[in-house]
């Protein structure tokens, strides 16, 4: 198995949000998720210890205030969205601090492609950190380096 190396070989058909059909972007079900709490869905399914799952719930809040203040449900992030979360964090923690974020809220996602009750067939993430000279993409680094 060839490991990973760009985050474009973690994409699928669509390599960028322009690439996605305006019918299948996130934005197009904010309606269905209104109110709903995708988040704890997700957190159900994993199972942490007291200290991780303490982590967690922070990393999870701050997406999620980070989200609400661009006026999304945590759950339909844009590309954008996430490198603007990555320029906080970088700006606010170390960069081993801010990947600890970033690869929780981004499993978050990929765990999202993977159901089938969510439309989602992309990952924000993902794309975000295609940009070369992006905070998102000094994130993607960090995890490849830790990999």
């Amino acid at each position: 198995m060839t490991k990973v190396k760009t985050p474009h070989d973690r994409l699928g058909v669509f390599k960028q949000l322009a690439d996605v059909p305006n019918s299948r972007r996130l934005h197009q079900y904010a309606s269905a998720y209104e109110g709903r709490d995708t988040w704890g869905s997700y957190r159900a399914t994993v199972d942490l210890g007291e200290r991780m799952s303490e982590e967690w719930a922070r990393f999870s809040r701050r997406w999620k205030d980070h989200t609400e203040e661009h006026g999304r449900h945590h759950a339909l992030a844009r590309p954008n969205d996430v490198e603007t979360w990555s320029v906080w964090m970088l700006d606010s923690f170390s960069v081993d601090r801010a990947y600890q974020h970033w690869n929780v809220i981004e499993g978050f996602y990929d765990w999202l492609k993977w159901h089938t009750e969510h439309p989602h067939t992309y990952n924000p993430f993902h794309m975000a950190a295609v940009e070369p000279e992006s905070s998102t993409r000094e994130i993607w680094s960090r995890k490849m380096e830790k990999a």
